[in-house]
């Protein structure tokens, strides 16, 4: 450490207010003595004692202003020199590695209306996709920065988290037709605003708005674009607000995975198809829509038909749509057309490397295909970029399984008992989540509070063909065979229709010679 840096850290320290305290108080102390001391005839080698303790003193309450300080909790021993040098070297030097490095944390929406949380997402996923088409700026993830929207931690230690050096953040006030946007640009390196502005306007203004923000961003910055990049920046996927109003709501709904919401976002994405037939970002979301369902709740081809039609429509007004790429993956998992599922979530990979949803049904056919060492690879990518797509933590754990790898495994499992808790407390009426918690639970041991959290599940949706299914699951897992064909007989009735899967699913085969299951496999 040079000269600077240790006059810097004595300053911090209080080390000279300390020296100047105490030798103002020795000479009081010295002065009162010099007067009281001959009153009372005592003899001098008193004042001579007093001195040397007051002069040996000295060097002692530095030692300890160095070492402690006196805070609201008491004294407390101060944080190491070395230690805060390099955390400060090491945020430096990340930020010199990373000078262009962007975060866009998520809006927040200050409206009165909490439903209107949609729309400030959107906003925040609409302005990094405008910007990650430029080459020059290195910028986090959409699903990255979503992470983040209810983080408590400071800028700076975020900043350090993510190695960014540039931080955008804003709020939203949505109030039926009018808008009202704030936007913050920090240099996270200096600790300063680059600039901050207030965008007030109606409902309709917000594509205008979302380019003057990426267009200020690229100016602050002195970005360099090219020809095409100028273009892709003020690109708007749709010019209908209606239509954009209509997509973000369906993308709120649809990994929720119930057939309630399911159904939702498709009558939400055919209102925007409606408004827009040329919009692909809708196109791409009914798409994954209907293949979800298909695969889920419902085994009408009718739903595998519209959600391959709606892919090729997506890629037909946007060849670059990575969501179109991964969404035709999952239709060609669904008709077991394993090559040509493949080389669709390798291209939707290829035009967005941060696709979750492709990573996830890449990670699926590698299970198909015996490859779990693979499928584990992206499954945890996908849960690398988007940790609130908690299915994923099924996926994982069974390959896990399917590895005897007990170590990871557990881990998968303890990471799951972490991250469920907190996500129930922001989206409670996520029943899959419940019952994939009690699944979490079951394998800790923890059975009482197992069964409980499959019946918040149960009791949400107690009449969706899969939460009945996982219930069915559940109860053979842990022994109560009769209440698992109960459920089990339910789901069918409901409208499961994946025999196929049924047979093979080795939660079941502890019901495998139980009379009653053997003749409900035999009528279907």
């Amino acid at each position: 450490m040079n000269f600077k840096n240790y006059i810097s850290e004595l300053k911090k320290r209080n080390i000279f207010r300390a020296a100047i305290t105490y030798l103002v108080i020795a000479w009081l102390i010295a002065q009162v003595s010099s007067i009281v001391f001959p009153a009372f005839n005592l003899p001098t080698y008193f004042m001579k004692s007093l001195i040397f303790v007051l002069i040996i003193g000295f060097p002692i309450s530095l030692i300890f202003a160095w070492v402690y300080k006196f805070s609201p909790k008491g004294i407390e021993k101060t944080q190491s020199m070395k230690i805060e040098k390099i955390k400060t070297k090491g945020f430096d030097h990340q930020l010199q590695i990373n000078n262009k490095k962007l975060v866009v944390l998520p809006f927040k929406n200050i409206g009165s209306d909490i439903d209107s949380n949609y729309f400030s997402d959107g906003l925040t996923e609409e302005i990094i996709i405008r910007l990650s088409g430029i080459k020059q700026l290195d910028i986090a993830s959409r699903t990255t920065s979503m992470q983040y929207k209810n983080s408590e931690l400071d800028i700076l230690s975020l900043g350090r988290e993510l190695k960014a050096r540039y931080l955008l953040q804003g709020t939203v006030r949505k109030h039926n037709n009018e808008l009202r946007i704030s936007v913050e640009l920090i240099d996270l390196e200096k600790d300063s605003e680059l600039w901050a502005k207030i965008y007030r306007g109606k409902l309709v203004d917000v594509f205008d708005i979302q380019e003057k923000v990426s267009k200020k961003i690229v100016k602050s910055l002195q970005l360099k674009l090219s020809q095409k990049e100028k273009i892709a920046l003020c690109k708007k996927a749709t010019m209908n607000i209606d239509a954009h109003d209509a997509n973000l709501r369906a993308r709120e709904f649809l990994f929720r995975y119930t057939k309630r919401y399911l159904l939702l976002a498709v009558e939400l994405f055919q209102k925007a198809i409606n408004l827009d037939p040329k919009y692909d970002a809708a196109y791409a979301g009914m798409s994954e829509a209907c293949g979800l369902l298909y695969e889920t709740h419902d085994r009408n081809p009718d739903w595998l038909a519209k959600a391959e039609e709606s892919s090729m429509k997506a890629i037909i007004y946007n060849p670059n749509s990575s969501e179109a790429y991964s969404s035709l993956g999952l239709v060609y998992y669904n008709k077991n057309l394993l090559n040509e599922a493949f080389l669709s979530v390798e291209k939707a990979i290829s035009l967005d490397p941060d696709n979750f949803f492709a990573y996830w049904v890449r990670g699926r056919l590698y299970r198909l295909t015996d490859r779990d060492s693979e499928a584990v690879n992206d499954f945890s990518k996908a849960l690398d970029l988007n940790n609130n797509f908690h299915t994923v933590y099924g996926d994982l754990q069974m390959a896990y399984e399917t590895l005897h790898d007990e170590k990871n495994l557990q881990k998968t499992i303890e990471r799951a008992a972490l991250f469920y808790p907190n996500y129930l407390l922001h989206h409670p009426d996520d029943s899959r989540a419940h019952q994939f918690y009690a699944f979490t639970l079951k394998r800790l041991g923890q059975l009482e509070e197992a069964k409980k959290e499959m019946q918040k599940g149960i009791e949400q949706n107690s009449n969706d063909p899969i939460i009945i299914y996982n219930a069915a699951c559940f109860y053979a897992l842990i022994g109560e065979k009769a209440t698992a064909i109960e459920n089990l007989k339910k789901a069918i009735d409901n409208g499961f229709r994946n025999y196929n899967y049924l047979i093979h699913d080795p939660d079941f085969y502890s019901l495998q010679k139980e009379p009653d299951f053997i003749a409900l496999m035999e009528s279907k």
